[in-house]
């Protein structure tokens, strides 16, 4: 199991696996979307051909998908994965959806079809607010811009359930469910300064490559609201295609919001005991010796 801040390394290291022994099982929220690899920085089809990633580039940046639904489809793919005598690398940015695998998912509340739509006529920032005032602690497990997180919390809360009060249900994960026996499991922790720089340099790639027109075909063909484009990101890709900001702004705002990202991700994944923090070449060789 190899988890990590966007920008340490991830994809790089996995890339270099052996194809005959291992598979990749993706547990990232904002990488399931086609059209949409570059922002994301989803593997690319030559990552994809040299070794197999799974719960990849699959879903359409008109939908969004729930937790249970995604680790039913990581459930899925495990189980593809041993049924070719494989072994299944765990790689995650998104330590929501690792976590649900792993240990179960939360008992949330049914959601009434009026509190679906109620919560789907908010914009993100109005989300935001109605959180603070209802759940403010909800807003400190949700990484900053995901709206879909957002709009779930608040859908529970006006059910009359705290989102930040649910507990897993315990027995309900691929660890007792699967019997999965974890071999290792590794949180690339690189020095501060290194991890931005490779930030900068990863954001300035991305702008680079097209993201802005990536977004600007999203965005015509699946309107601006759709879920793919609510992407870390993504909004200051529009803005810099509509010319409401320069490449210069494009580029502060991008790898801004990086870095902030990162920061949540890492004090999310220092808290999981199961994690042992390693730099990437350290854990590469670890993973390749299993």
């Amino acid at each position: 199991m190899l988890t990590a801040p966007t920008g340490a390394g991830k994809t790089a290291l996995v890339r270099e696996l052996d194809p005959s022994r291992f598979e990749i099982i993706s547990f990232d929220s904002r990488q399931i979307y086609k059209e949409l690899s570059i922002g994301t920085a989803a593997p690319s089809p030559q990552d994809c051909e040299k070794i197999p990633h799974h719960l990849v580039s699959f879903l359409s940046p008109s939908e969004s998908i729930d937790a249970a639904k995604f680790v039913t489809k990581a459930e899925e793919a495990l189980d593809n994965i041993f049924s070719r005598g494989k072994i299944p690398v765990l790689t995650a940015g998104t330590g929501f959806y690792l976590n649900a695998f792993l240990y179960g998912m939360f008992p949330v509340p049914k959601i009434t079809e009026e509190v679906k739509l109620k919560v789907e006529s908010l914009s993100m920032e109005e989300r935001i607010r109605e959180l603070q005032k209802l759940d403010p602690k909800a807003l400190q497990k949700i990484f900053p811009n995901d709206n879909y997180r957002y709009g779930r919390a608040l859908e529970v809360n006006w059910m009359g359930t705290l989102w930040s009060e649910l507990k897993v249900e315990e027995g309900k994960g691929a660890l007792i469910s699967k019997n999965l026996n974890i071999l290792g499991a590794f949180f690339l922790d690189l020095d501060r300064k290194e991890l931005y720089e490779r930030i900068d340099s990863r954001a300035k790639k991305m702008i680079e490559s097209g993201m802005a027109e990536e977004a600007k075909r999203v965005s015509d063909k699946y309107g601006e609201d759709c879920p793919g484009l609510q992407s870390l990101g993504y909004n200051f890709a529009l803005e810099n295609i509509k010319g409401t900001s320069n490449l210069e702004t494009f580029f502060g705002n991008l790898s801004q919001s990086h870095r902030n990202y990162a920061k949540r991700q890492i004090t999310w994944f220092r808290k999981q005991k199961i994690l042992e923090p390693i730099h990437p070449k350290e854990a590469y060789e670890k993973i390749k010796k299993i």
